[in-house]
Protein backbone atom coordinates (compact mmCIF):
# COMPACT_ATOMS: atom_id res chain seq x y z
CA UNK A 1 0.00 0.00 0.00
CA UNK A 2 0.90 3.61 -0.93
CA UNK A 3 1.21 5.85 2.06
CA UNK A 4 2.52 8.61 0.26
CA UNK A 5 -0.77 11.21 0.56
CA UNK A 6 -1.33 9.88 4.34
CA UNK A 7 1.79 11.34 5.22
CA UNK A 8 1.49 14.33 2.85
CA UNK A 9 -1.84 14.86 5.20
CA UNK A 10 -0.13 14.30 8.26
CA UNK A 11 2.64 16.98 7.06
CA UNK A 12 -0.32 19.68 6.14
CA UNK A 13 -2.38 19.04 9.46
CA UNK A 14 1.10 19.79 11.45
CA UNK A 15 1.58 22.85 9.83
CA UNK A 16 -1.99 23.67 10.54
CA UNK A 17 -1.66 23.08 13.80
CA UNK A 18 1.56 25.18 14.39
CA UNK A 19 -0.75 28.05 11.81
CA UNK A 20 -0.96 31.08 14.82
CA UNK A 21 -4.85 30.64 16.09
CA UNK A 22 -5.26 28.29 13.32
CA UNK A 23 -5.28 25.13 15.24
CA UNK A 24 -9.29 24.67 16.05
CA UNK A 25 -9.29 20.90 15.95
CA UNK A 26 -12.05 21.24 13.77
CA UNK A 27 -11.89 19.48 9.89
CA UNK A 28 -14.17 21.67 8.07
CA UNK A 29 -11.90 24.77 9.43
CA UNK A 30 -8.62 22.34 8.25
CA UNK A 31 -9.79 22.27 5.07
CA UNK A 32 -10.73 25.79 4.28
CA UNK A 33 -7.14 26.31 5.44
CA UNK A 34 -6.09 23.71 2.53
CA UNK A 35 -8.14 25.51 0.18
CA UNK A 36 -7.68 29.19 0.63
CA UNK A 37 -4.40 29.07 2.22
CA UNK A 38 -4.51 31.20 5.34
CA UNK A 39 -1.07 29.48 6.47
CA UNK A 40 1.31 32.81 7.95
CA UNK A 41 4.17 32.25 5.85
CA UNK A 42 1.93 32.84 2.61
CA UNK A 43 3.28 36.48 1.60
CA UNK A 44 1.94 38.51 -0.68
CA UNK A 45 4.84 40.04 -3.07
CA UNK A 46 2.23 41.39 -5.66
CA UNK A 47 0.28 44.09 -3.52
CA UNK A 48 2.62 46.88 -5.40
CA UNK A 49 0.89 45.86 -9.05
CA UNK A 50 -2.19 47.62 -9.88
CA UNK A 51 -4.90 45.27 -10.91
CA UNK A 52 -3.82 46.16 -14.97
CA UNK A 53 -1.02 44.91 -14.80
CA UNK A 54 -1.91 41.55 -12.97
CA UNK A 55 -2.47 39.53 -16.36
CA UNK A 56 0.05 40.39 -18.04
CA UNK A 57 2.29 39.82 -15.29
CA UNK A 58 0.53 36.23 -14.30
CA UNK A 59 1.01 35.54 -18.35
CA UNK A 60 4.60 36.18 -18.59
CA UNK A 61 5.51 34.07 -15.34
CA UNK A 62 3.76 31.02 -16.68
CA UNK A 63 5.85 31.40 -19.82
CA UNK A 64 9.14 31.72 -17.79
CA UNK A 65 7.67 28.76 -15.90
CA UNK A 66 7.47 26.76 -18.83
CA UNK A 67 10.67 27.72 -20.17
CA UNK A 68 12.09 26.54 -16.98
CA UNK A 69 10.21 23.23 -16.94
CA UNK A 70 11.52 22.73 -20.74
CA UNK A 71 15.23 23.35 -20.08
CA UNK A 72 15.28 21.14 -16.47
CA UNK A 73 13.69 18.60 -18.73
CA UNK A 74 16.25 19.23 -21.53
CA UNK A 75 19.04 18.41 -19.44
CA UNK A 76 17.58 15.28 -17.71
CA UNK A 77 16.77 13.65 -20.96
CA UNK A 78 20.14 14.26 -21.98
CA UNK A 79 22.16 11.39 -23.56
CA UNK A 80 18.50 9.47 -23.88
CA UNK A 81 16.47 8.47 -26.95
CA UNK A 82 13.44 10.35 -25.52
CA UNK A 83 14.62 14.46 -26.37
CA UNK A 84 11.97 16.50 -25.71
CA UNK A 85 9.56 16.82 -22.70
CA UNK A 86 6.51 16.41 -25.83
CA UNK A 87 7.65 13.18 -26.26
CA UNK A 88 8.04 12.39 -22.97
CA UNK A 89 4.34 13.54 -22.45
CA UNK A 90 3.07 11.65 -24.85
CA UNK A 91 4.25 8.60 -23.64
CA UNK A 92 2.67 9.23 -20.52
CA UNK A 93 -0.57 10.01 -21.82
CA UNK A 94 -0.63 6.51 -23.49
CA UNK A 95 0.46 4.81 -20.33
CA UNK A 96 -2.05 6.56 -18.45
CA UNK A 97 -4.88 6.32 -20.75
CA UNK A 98 -4.27 2.92 -22.53
CA UNK A 99 -4.44 2.52 -26.52
CA UNK A 100 -5.79 5.62 -28.47
CA UNK A 101 -5.89 6.91 -31.76
CA UNK A 102 -3.48 9.82 -33.28
CA UNK A 103 -6.25 12.91 -32.99
CA UNK A 104 -7.20 11.90 -29.88
CA UNK A 105 -3.83 11.62 -28.55
CA UNK A 106 -2.87 14.91 -29.60
CA UNK A 107 -5.83 16.12 -28.66
CA UNK A 108 -4.75 14.86 -24.82
CA UNK A 109 -1.24 16.65 -25.11
CA UNK A 110 -2.45 20.56 -26.06
CA UNK A 111 -0.84 20.43 -29.27
CA UNK A 112 -1.91 21.33 -32.91
CA UNK A 113 -1.98 18.15 -35.84
CA UNK A 114 1.38 18.63 -37.57
CA UNK A 115 3.54 19.09 -34.29
CA UNK A 116 1.63 16.14 -32.98
CA UNK A 117 2.15 13.67 -36.18
CA UNK A 118 6.08 14.33 -36.05
CA UNK A 119 6.30 13.35 -32.15
CA UNK A 120 4.12 10.63 -33.14
CA UNK A 121 5.90 9.15 -36.01
CA UNK A 122 9.28 9.86 -34.09
CA UNK A 123 8.34 7.79 -31.82
CA UNK A 124 7.10 4.86 -33.83
CA UNK A 125 10.63 4.84 -35.80
CA UNK A 126 12.65 4.59 -32.19
CA UNK A 127 10.23 1.62 -31.67
CA UNK A 128 8.59 3.26 -27.90
CA UNK A 129 5.48 3.29 -29.83
CA UNK A 130 3.47 0.54 -32.09
CA UNK A 131 0.27 0.52 -34.16
CA UNK A 132 -2.44 -2.09 -33.61
CA UNK A 133 -6.21 -2.40 -35.49
CA UNK A 134 -8.49 -0.88 -33.22
CA UNK A 135 -11.43 -3.68 -32.71
CA UNK A 136 -14.36 -1.08 -32.62
CA UNK A 137 -13.21 0.00 -36.24
CA UNK A 138 -11.30 -1.97 -38.79
CA UNK A 139 -10.64 1.05 -40.52
CA UNK A 140 -8.43 2.43 -38.36
CA UNK A 141 -5.72 1.86 -35.97
CA UNK A 142 -4.75 2.86 -32.26
CA UNK A 143 -1.55 3.63 -31.00
CA UNK A 144 -0.10 2.09 -27.52
CA UNK A 145 3.63 1.76 -25.61
CA UNK A 146 5.48 -1.02 -26.72
CA UNK A 147 7.33 -3.59 -24.57
CA UNK A 148 10.78 -1.24 -25.08
CA UNK A 149 8.81 1.62 -24.65
CA UNK A 150 7.85 0.73 -21.46
CA UNK A 151 11.27 -0.35 -20.24
CA UNK A 152 12.53 3.13 -21.50
CA UNK A 153 9.91 4.82 -19.46
CA UNK A 154 10.54 2.67 -16.45
CA UNK A 155 14.13 4.08 -16.28
CA UNK A 156 12.95 7.89 -16.78
CA UNK A 157 10.55 7.74 -13.99
CA UNK A 158 12.70 8.22 -11.11
CA UNK A 159 14.55 11.13 -12.82
CA UNK A 160 11.08 12.96 -13.69
CA UNK A 161 9.83 12.92 -10.36
CA UNK A 162 13.15 14.69 -9.67
CA UNK A 163 12.58 17.36 -11.86
CA UNK A 164 9.00 18.11 -10.85
CA UNK A 165 9.74 18.18 -7.30
CA UNK A 166 12.38 21.06 -8.46
CA UNK A 167 9.64 23.18 -10.36
CA UNK A 168 7.74 23.15 -7.18
CA UNK A 169 10.59 25.22 -5.78
CA UNK A 170 9.37 26.00 -2.20
CA UNK A 171 6.00 26.19 -2.64
CA UNK A 172 4.17 24.35 0.95
CA UNK A 173 2.36 21.52 0.70
CA UNK A 174 -0.87 23.65 0.91
CA UNK A 175 0.53 26.08 -1.59
CA UNK A 176 0.88 23.36 -4.05
CA UNK A 177 -2.44 22.19 -3.49
CA UNK A 178 -4.10 25.46 -4.05
CA UNK A 179 -1.92 26.36 -7.52
CA UNK A 180 -2.97 22.54 -8.84
CA UNK A 181 -6.65 23.66 -8.12
CA UNK A 182 -6.09 27.00 -10.10
CA UNK A 183 -4.16 25.47 -12.55
CA UNK A 184 -7.01 22.88 -13.22
CA UNK A 185 -9.56 25.51 -13.29
CA UNK A 186 -7.77 26.88 -16.08
CA UNK A 187 -7.20 23.73 -17.93
CA UNK A 188 -10.77 22.99 -18.13
CA UNK A 189 -11.59 26.78 -19.10
CA UNK A 190 -9.12 26.72 -22.28
CA UNK A 191 -9.63 23.32 -23.17
CA UNK A 192 -12.67 23.32 -24.87
CA UNK A 193 -11.46 26.95 -26.63
CA UNK A 194 -8.60 24.88 -27.66
CA UNK A 195 -10.61 22.37 -29.71
CA UNK A 196 -13.21 24.32 -31.48
CA UNK A 197 -10.77 25.74 -34.11
CA UNK A 198 -13.46 28.75 -35.60
CA UNK A 199 -13.37 31.07 -32.50
CA UNK A 200 -11.37 34.00 -33.39
CA UNK A 201 -9.27 36.08 -30.64
CA UNK A 202 -11.78 38.95 -30.54
CA UNK A 203 -14.55 36.80 -30.05
CA UNK A 204 -12.96 34.82 -27.02
CA UNK A 205 -12.16 38.27 -25.03
CA UNK A 206 -15.52 39.83 -25.43
CA UNK A 207 -16.86 36.08 -24.37
CA UNK A 208 -14.24 36.02 -21.52
CA UNK A 209 -14.87 40.26 -20.41
CA UNK A 210 -18.88 39.26 -20.09
CA UNK A 211 -18.07 36.21 -18.38
CA UNK A 212 -15.90 38.21 -15.46
CA UNK A 213 -18.53 41.23 -15.79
Amino acid sequence: MNYSLIKQLIDLAEEYEQSAGKGTGDLKDFVRWLREGDAPETVRTTDHYSDDHIPGLISKLLVYMHRYAKLYFKRALANRPIQSLDEFGYMVSLLQYGPMNKTGLIHQNIQEKPTGMEIINRLIKLGFIEETPDPGDKRSKLIQVSDMGQMMMGELFADMDKISKLILGDLLPSEQYRLLEMLERLHCYHKPIFRDDLQQLDDLLDKNSTDLA
